[in-house]
């Protein structure tokens, strides 16, 4: 019997890894694969590093030579931020991992975040989106949809939103 797969959308808030403690609670690990996907902007593919004052450089002849600024490329950008991530959830990954829950941390560039979460859940067949919310009600809720209710208005799949209370 295959494994459901939790889609659990995070962002860079800390609220947003909340909803951690209801998937664990309602959703036991020798039924469920757990991915982690972290969605955030596109890199913008500008800029230049740091260049190395205390290189030393120097050509034959010893002319010494000023260090320059190295592009930094998108490619570069988006590794950097992958590592990033894995880093910082390190601790939740290890935690769902001893429980015995089955990982994979995932990141997603994108400026509308519904669109990236609904392409990846195509992509890995999930069967459930976990996410956190903010709690509106209301005419703000009409006229400020998050991300969790368009995105269980748009999916096919439940999507199991949390309100992660006060920070």
């Amino acid at each position: 019997m295959s494994k459901n797969k939790i889609l659990i959308a995070l962002n860079q808030s800390e609220s947003s890894r909340r909803v951690l403690a209801s998937v664990e609670q309602f959703f036991p690990p020798a039924d469920n694969d757990l991915i982690l996907y972290f969605v955030t902007r596109p890199p913008t593919a500008a800029g230049f590093g740091e260049p190395d004052l205390a290189g030393g450089y120097a050509l034959p002849g010893d002319q010494p030579v000023k260090p320059t600024l190295h592009p930094i490329y998108e490619s570069q950008q988006r590794d950097s931020i992958k590592a990033h991530v894995k880093s910082e959830l390190l601790p939740e990954t290890n935690r769902l991992r001893d429980a015995g829950y089955t990982v994979e941390v995932k990141v997603g560039f994108s400026n509308n975040p519904v669109d990236s979460i609904r392409r990846y859940i195509g992509e890995v067949d999930a069967s459930l989106v976990a996410m956190t919310t903010r709690a509106r009600v209301g005419v703000t809720r009409f006229f400020f949809k998050n991300i969790a209710d368009t995105l269980a208005e748009q999916t096919r799949i439940p999507v199991l939103q949390v309100y992660p209370g006060d920070d």
